[in-house]
């Protein structure tokens, strides 16, 4: 299994910003906020002695009881603002955030950094009032980093995602990995299935409309067949299946979510 090549110049990318910021935002998918903490990002953090907020964004996408148990045990670690560019929820307390920052240093850089697709372009375009940064379900679509000026004394640096060394399986799961670009996205589908299974098998129905089975496989096997995804002989195309699976959880059409 190929890791991805770009890990190297990614973690140059991640330790440049680091060294330059003086702040550093780390976006989390609300959905899965644990998974999507990226350990290189803090750890360079930690050793660059930089201060660190977790924004958990995409929060229009949980429940709200949810939302709480996360932020909760998150706050054990760092300090957590809930937020949804989607509905501005968070944004009020962000900008108070960066108010506060703005009154310590003549010059504040603040890190937007993350995985792909976890929102650090709609976070900043939500707090810049425009569309400053490129915003889209693919994963990846950010291409070198941007200074983006927010105050008079206060700038963002938007990043491209940070994956560093991770397998593309790992990544897809997070929703940072184009379901395309994968060699088996049957596998990986399967994987994804089996944890939705594990946390909330009911968003499966929502999605689907088809009854929930035990088996990831049998799973995929009853989306395939009720979305008619078909390969000649009229067996179930299980590959299309997976890929759209996959692409829905991108774009947040299944409601699952774990800690």
């Amino acid at each position: 299994m190929e890791k991805p090549r770009e890990w190297l110049r990614e973690k140059s990318i991640a330790k440049k910003i680091l060294s330059e910021a003086n702040v550093i935002f780390e976006v989390v998918d609300s959905r899965i906020p644990q998974e999507t903490r990226n350990s290189v990002i803090e750890q360079l953090a930690k050793e660059r002695n930089k201060r660190l907020y977790i924004i958990m964004n995409k929060a229009d996408l949980v429940p709200s009881d949810f939302l709480k148990e996360a932020k909760k045990k998150l706050e054990k670690e760092y300090p957590v603002i809930v937020f949804s560019a989607h509905r501005n929820t968070g944004k009020r307390e962000l900008m108070n955030l960066i108010k506060e920052l703005s009154k310590e240093k003549k010059l504040i850089k603040i890190g937007v950094l993350g995985y792909p697709n976890v929102g650090k372009s709609s976070l900043i375009n939500s707090l810049k009032r425009k569309k400053v940064a490129t915003t889209s379900p693919k994963p990846g679509m950010t291409r070198g980093e941007k200074l983006i000026k927010l105050h008079n004394n206060v700038y963002l640096i938007d990043t491209p995602g940070i994956i560093t060394l991770e397998f593309q399986d790992d990544l897809a799961l997070k929703g940072s990995w184009i379901p395309e670009k994968l060699e088996q996205p049957v596998e990986v589908a399967v994987k994804l299935l089996s944890k939705i299974i594990e946390h909330r098998p009911e968003a499966l129905k929502e999605a689907y409309r088809v009854e929930p089975s035990d088996d990831p496989l049998e799973m995929l096997h009853r989306i395939g067949e009720k979305l008619n995804y078909r390969i000649k002989g009229g067996g179930i195309d299980l590959d299309r299946t997976a890929k759209k699976v996959l692409w829905d959880w991108i774009k947040g059409h299944i409601k699952a979510y774990w800690l």
